[in-house]
């Protein structure tokens, strides 16, 4: 048990060095718009902007999709940070850490059968030591699947936010901003919003 008290002070330590200060001081984490969520990307990114670049577009100084999902494979909350879903990352590291936890725990149960039963495997309770031990492996074995595929939803979740990133603001535009007709025309439209 001792050995897992490090563990997770190290995580709890890595949690408040990643989160913004400006998020760490605001009343609210939660970005309440773009603007918001672009002033946190600009202080994680600390990107410098040259003169001759045109400031008013901010989609043209959006990252590529995939360099946000490259990041975000090595940095795990960076491409949710960058587009603005800022709450997304405790569920991320709540996932990553519950899994991890649990791997570990069920590492140490069977390392504790199995060495029981290697000590004595033909004795009264060898029997059960090997089926506690198959067990034990079977759930640590499941925890580090549960582990990789939060890790690969993270990454897949970065990447699809970041393309759908514009798509808020293009679809408010309708059909008929689209279709470039100047006068008005009856028109049918549907939008979704969760």
């Amino acid at each position: 048990m001792n050995k897992r008290v490090p563990a997770v002070a190290a995580t709890i330590a890595l949690l408040a060095v990643m989160l913004p200060s400006s998020a760490r001081g605001a009343d609210s984490v939660f970005p309440d718009n773009r603007e918001t969520a672009s002033s946190i990307r600009g202080a994680l990114l600390a990107e410098a902007q040259s003169d001759d670049v045109e400031t008013g577009h901010e989609s043209d100084s959006r990252m590529e999709p995939w360099k946000v999902a490259m990041i975000s494979a090595v940095l795990p909350g960076y491409g949710q940070v960058y587009n603005g879903s800022v709450w997304k990352v405790p569920i991320l590291y709540g996932l990553l850490g519950y899994f991890g936890y649990k791997a570990i725990d069920y590492n140490d149960s069977y390392t504790e059968f199995r060495d029981k039963y290697s000590l004595d495997p033909d004795g009264a309770d060898a029997r059960t030591y090997r089926d506690e031990r198959d067990r034990y492996q079977e759930k640590r074995n499941q925890q580090l699947l549960f582990l990789v595929l939060s890790y690969l939803a993270g990454i897949v979740d970065a990447y699809v936010d970041a393309h759908l990133y514009d798509f808020d603001a293009i679809s408010e535009e309708g059909i008929s901003s689209a279709s470039g007709y100047e006068e008005p025309y009856p028109s049918v439209s549907v939008s979704l919003k969760f």
